[in-house]
Formats: structure tokens, C-alpha cells, sequence
């Protein structure tokens, strides 16, 4: 392996171990995956680094080799458009309208375990109101300066200010993955229960007609072949403005060198991925502000619990308008294979696999024991983080133009931008978004 202090000096290597690209993709996640194969689609030579040893992100399918059976425990279903249709036709995998479960919706305190006799509003009619007054919402996070006053606010107080108060439990249940909404601000909770959610929750969603969301990725990763550098980190880069993007890259066989005219960052920008890098002042300035929350998906069996059952987490708090306190799980659902359950896990921070793991195995024994189940210990069968999820910033930073500020790094450095950070935490949105850029990454 070369010297560190020599990884990005061809001569160093093996002419073997050097690939030659038009567009290095960082991140084979939704966005990543979804550019690499269309860029391809537009004479594009591409190479994807990713972290993990599938594609796929926030897709989690886990299939039971006993029965052949796939439970997806991630990503649940997709946006129906044209874009959508578009790419999974691509693969040659069928959707169809998505369903859902048929499970039984109860809601418990999972601190206690008891369940709760309340009924809170599902009617997102007066949000959806709100919602209207930004119709860039879907599209952009470049938000029009100046910020109205309104999405600056703290959920709470913009939920009082409308008389939405009612709603606030559906919101943070719509959310997932966003801990204390309550207390955020008002534009990042509309970026996450958004008119795509409310357009889904109509019925307007797809899902695999063979309830196997990996398939495109796995499908993907084949037609990707040895353009896809998966197990892989990126150690040192250097990126110029005359289209000289290279990048050291540490493969399960051995070091490699990336040799690209442009590089598509898809992963998550916050300052300790962005690392190796060689930020400028101005990145490192912008990436410095983000925040993040921790979520975590975990798979059980031996659950002690009846399956066709969606337990929600809530209290008969009127303070919270009953919405838990996080970090905490959010629900535990029944899957298709019986005995076997996922649940979403929510937390301000990043957690340890072991407390997520301890906290959701109390969780559901609190619900044995209050509701007089068989007392087990449930068996971890999966376990994936989502972290860092919902990257923010502050609200003065929103107001002083922070998201103008990040779109405008677009093609800077031979440098391209996508994922959820840019637009939203929705695979359909994401590709739309990814979509649009791919025309300007290519003709760069």
C-alpha cells in the first residue's frame, strides 16, 4: 500500500489499481445508485464507493432462508411518478399500489408498557393548508429569502399560532425519524411530513409487486459490476476547478486510485464525512453547522408479542399533545413472516448499537409484562443505523441564507451534491431531485 503521505501520486500504484472516471460517485444509497445507473444511461464512465457491502441506504430487506420470504424494514414504499416508474422499469422489477400492513394499530407508553385510551387526530387538512403557502417545498431547499417568519418558528408555537395543536401527534408519527419535533423548526418538520406525504398518504405510493425493496439494488449492483467499489472508504482526495478530481480510496483488495473529471457526493456532508475531503474554508464553514439525529432499525423475533399488531409509542401527556419523549422507540410492527417484528428507533443524538438494542428489548418487555404476555427475551435478527439522519441547522442560520449558501457550492471544485441533506428524506424526491442535476454533472 502506498505511503500516506504518497496515496494520491499515481506512480504509486499499480496501473491496475488505477480507475479512470468520468463522475466518482461517493455513497451508493438511493441517490447514489440512482445516479450512477442513469448517468450511465447518458455515456457517463462512473465508479460509486460505498461504505457498506450492498447498495441501498436506508432500504433494509432482510429474507428468511427457511421460507424464502423478504421483510422490508426500512424504506416502506415509494412516491408514484413518472421518475419513479421510470427507474424501477429499468430493472424490469413491477410495483404496485402500496397497501400497507393489515396490522391492528395500539397505542402504549413503552415506559410503562400500558396501553392508552386515546384517540388523536389524523386529519391533516389544516396542515396541509400550510403546507400550500410553499410550493417550492418538494423541490428545494433553497429556501426564498426573505425566510417567512412562520417556518422559523418552533413547531409548538407554530401549532398553537394555526390551532393545528390537535394534529401534532400524526405529525410526529408522519416525521419518523425526527426526535422532539416539537422543538424544531417549523420548515424542517414541513420537509419531512411534506405534500409528498400527504400525496402518499393517499393511497398515492408504490411498493414491489414482490414486496422485496432491495431488488433494484441488487440488480443495480449487478449491472454496476466492478464500477461499484463497495466495503470502501475514501482516504485522501484533492479536487480542482478544471475538472481534476482524484481520490485514494482503501478496497477490501487493497488501495485504489480514482482518477475522475467531476465527483458526486451523495453521503450524508457533515464535517467528519467530509473529512478526507480537503475542505475549503467556505465547506468547512458550512458543513461545521449541521446537526443530526440518530435513527436506528432493528428486526426481532421471539418477541412474546401476537403478530398483526402496529404498537405506537405515546403518552397521556396534553403538554406533548401526547408525543414521546425521544430517544425512544417509536413503534413495533408485525411483519409478514409471523413472529417476527421491526421497530424505529428515534434519538436526538447518535446512539451505541448495545443502548439502542437494550432500550428497544425493555420496550417490549414493559409491553409483556403490563399486558400480561409471556415474558421473553427478544432475539436481535438485524440491526441498521440510519445515523446521521436529518441533518439541520439552526434557525438563524437558515435566516442568514445557509441554504443558498450550500446550493451554491454546486460545481464548485468539480464538485456535485445530492441526497436527503439537499432536498428530503424521500427515495421519489431524492431521484427527482437527482434528476434534474444530472443533465449539468454531465455537460460539466
Amino acid at each position: 500500500m502506498p505511503a500516506f503521505r504518497n496515496v494520491l501520486d499515481p506512480k504509486n500504484y499499480d496501473p491496475a489499481d488505477i480507475i479512470v472516471a468520468d463522475v466518482a460517485i461517493i455513497g451508493g444509497g438511493s441517490s447514489g445508485t440512482y445516479a450512477a445507473i442513469n448517468l450511465r444511461e447518458m455515456g457517463q464512465n462512473v465508479v460509486v464507493v460505498e461504505k457498506k457491502k450492498h447498495l441501498g441506504g436506508h432500504t433494509n430487506t432482510y429474507r428468511d432462508h427457511s421460507t424464502n420470504v423478504t421483510i422490508d424494514y426500512g424504506v416502506q414504499a415509494f412516491l408514484n411518478s413518472s421518475i419513479t416508474r421510470d427507474y424501477f422499469a429499468h430493472f424490469g422489477v413491477p410495483v404496485v399500489n402500496y397497501t400497507g400492513s393489515n396490522n391492528i394499530f395500539l397505542l402504549a407508553d413503552f415506559n410503562t408498557g400500558k396501553p392508552l385510551t386515546i384517540n388523536p387526530s389524523r386529519d391533516l387538512t389544516g396542515w396541509a393548508t400550510q403546507l400550500a403557502k410553499y410550493p417550492w417545498l418538494d423541490s428545494t431547499w433553497n429556501v426564498p429569502q426573505p425566510v417567512a417568519a412562520d417556518l422559523l418558528l418552533p413547531l409548538r408555537d407554530f401549532l398553537t399560532k394555526y390551532n393545528l395543536s390537535d394534529v401534532a401527534f400524526a405529525i410526529y408519527f408522519g416525521a419518523q425519524g425526527l426526535s422532539n419535533p416539537l422543538q424544531q423548526s417549523t420548515i424542517d418538520v414541513m420537509k419531512m411530513v411534506d405534500p409528498a406525504y400527504l400525496f402518499e398518504m393517499t393511497g398515492s405510493s408504490l411498493g414491489t409487486a414482490h414486496q422485496n425493496n432491495a431488488e433494484i439494488y441488487l440488480k443495480a449492483l449487478a449491472e454496476l459490476g466492478s464500477n461499484a467499489l463497495i466495503h470502501s472508504g475514501v482516504t485522501a482526495a484533492t479536487r480542482t476547478e478544471k475538472g481534476n478530481v482524484s481520490l485514494a480510496v482503501k478496497t477490501r483488495k487493497g488501495a485504489k486510485l480514482v482518477q475522475a473529471s467531476k465527483v458526486l457526493i451523495t453521503i450524508p456532508p457533515t464535517l467528519e464525512n467530509m473529512k478526507p475531503f480537503d475542505l475549503n474554508p467556505e465547506e468547512r464553514r458550512l458543513f461545521s453547522q449541521w446537526d443530526y439525529k440518530g435513527y436506528y432499525t432493528v428486526l426481532l423475533n421471539n418477541t412474546g408479542l401476537p403478530s398483526g399488531y402496529q404498537w405506537i409509542n405515546a403518552n397521556y401527556s396534553a403538554v406533548t399533545y401526547n408525543i414521546p419523549q425521544q430517544p425512544s422507540a417509536s413503534q413495533i410492527t408485525s411483519t409478514r413472516i409471523p413472529g417476527i417484528f421491526y421497530v424505529w428507533y428515534r434519538s436526538p443524538s447518535e446512539m451505541t448499537r448495545e443502548d439502542v438494542e437494550k432500550a428497544v428489548i425493555l420496550a417490549i418487555q414493559n409491553i409483556q409484562t403490563a399486558q400480561n404476555l409471556t415474558v421473553t427475551t427478544p432475539h436481535i435478527l438485524k440491526f441498521k443505523s440510519h445515523t446521521p439522519f436529518k441533518l439541520s441547522v439552526p434557525a438563524q442560520a437558515i435566516r442568514d441564507g445557509f441554504y443558498s449558501n450550500l446550493y451554491s457550492l454546486q460545481g464548485k471544485r468539480s464538485t456535485w451534491y445530492t441526497g436527503a441533506a439537499f432536498i428530503a428524506h424521500n427515495s421519489g424526491l431524492v431521484w427527482n431531485f437527482t434528476h434534474g442535476l444530472l443533465p449539468q454533472i454531465a455537460s460539466d
